[in-house]
Parts: structure tokens; sequence; C-alpha cells
């Protein structure tokens, strides 16, 4: 039963901050101690997996620690949502700005914890890269008028690929596609037309992605994580 809770209340909170661009679930998870573990469980999500009976999927899943966790996070996800949503439709300047600063000190944070970018230029041009790559995006003037269900289906596998490294924000990257107001909306009004292909973008990198992006980013932490924070500078720029 103590466990439960653990995995019930890091549900919530993971929830929580997975929908607040600058805080990243997979970081609450390993707050509360849960990561390896959690990372265990995803890794398990394999066709073959799913032909077993019941008690073999409850053992392989940790059902028991598992949907508590679920259940919590998505009850988090729903009721952040409307209050973000009702902050954008009513405080969208204020809460935007807001979104941009915070964004802007994130990409200072990761800056300033990997220390060594001053001693290498290197790490100055991965993250300019990033920048670059952030003024680019937003360029394209993407609005809730011309998402594709291709593009937000992309953007669901981005983002979920995030939501399993600690540090990086998958909302943030969001901000980054130009599409955290529409998902968020759609999330808070239930509205399937987004919801649909950003799940199954989810889906499918959580079936494929797990070791590969983990393993991926273990290789080139440094370089990839000032892309992301050039990324998500250029984008709280933009914001402001």
């Amino acid at each position: 039963m103590k466990n439960q809770i653990k995995y019930s209340l890091a549900g919530f909170c993971m929830g929580v901050a997975e929908l607040i661009p600058g805080i990243s679930g997979s970081t609450i998870a390993v707050i509360f101690k849960i990561y390896p573990n959690l990372m265990q469980i995803l890794s398990q999500l394999k066709l073959k997996n799913f032909t077993l009976n019941i008690r073999s999927l409850s053992a392989i899943f940790q059902l028991k620690l598992s949907l508590p966790l679920i259940f919590s996070m998505m009850i988090a996800v729903i009721l952040c949502s409307r209050v973000i949503n009702y902050l954008l439709m009513n405080y969208e300047e204020l809460f935007l700005s807001s979104l941009g600063f915070l964004m802007i000190f994130l990409s200072a944070f990761i800056i300033k914890f990997f220390k060594d970018i001053f001693d290498d230029k290197k790490l100055i041009m991965f993250l300019f890269f990033g920048v670059g790559i952030g003024f680019s995006l937003q360029e394209l003037n993407i609005s809730s008028d011309n998402i594709s269900a291709l593009y937000i289906f992309l953007c669901g596998m981005l983002a979920f690929s995030f939501f399993l490294i600690p540090g990086i924000s998958g909302s943030a990257m969001l901000v980054v596609l130009g599409v955290y107001g529409p998902i968020i909306q759609a999330v808070a009004t239930l509205d399937f037309n987004l919801l649909f292909p950003f799940a199954l973008g989810c889906f499918i990198s959580l079936l494929v992605l797990p070791k590969a992006l983990l393993s991926i980013y273990l290789s080139h932490e440094l370089n990839l994580m000032h892309i992301f924070s050039g990324l998500i500078l250029s984008s709280g720029i933009f914001l402001l």
C-alpha cells in the first residue's frame, strides 16, 4: 500500500510537471526514486508480452504500481490542462510572457549545469545550432488553423521522447514546435481530432524509443543538452 501511494503521488506530480514547460516529468520520477523501475516497466512494452495471461502481465508491468501512477497522472493532466487553458484564453499575453521568462531561465539553468560550455567551443556551436533551429521553427508560423494530423503525430512522438529524459520538458518542446496552446486546449476540451494523432505519436514513441533514445542520449548527453537549451532559449525569447 505504501508503494502504491508513492506511485500515485508521483504520477500526479508528473502529470502536472509535463504540462508546465521547464519541468520534466521524468525528473519528478527521479526525485521520487522510481525512474529506474519506470524505465524497466516501459522497456517491457513489446508485442509478444501482450499475448501472456493476466497474471503474467500483472507481474511484468507491475500493474499494482503502474496503474495508480497512470490513473493519477491522467487526473492531473485533465485538471491542470483546464487551468492552463483558462489562463491562455483570458490572460494570454501575461501567461505567454511568463512562459517565455520560464523557458529562458530553464535554458540558462541547463547551460550553467553543464559548465564545460565555457571551455569548449564545440558546445557553444551546438548551443547556437539549437538557437538557429528554434528561430527557424518559429518562422514556420504554426497555428491551430494550419496544423496537420501528421505534424501533430510527429509532435506526439517527440514530446513523449523528452518525457523519458530527465531534465528536458516535453511541454517545452511543444512550445518550440508551436503546438503547446492547441494541445492544451485539445486536452481541456477533449478535442479528439488533435488528441488522437498526438496520442498515437506518444504510443509509437513509447513502443520503439525507450532503450534506443536513452542509449543515444547517454552517448551524446552534453551535445544534445546544449542543442535543447538553444531550442528552448529561442522559443522563450519568441514568447516575450
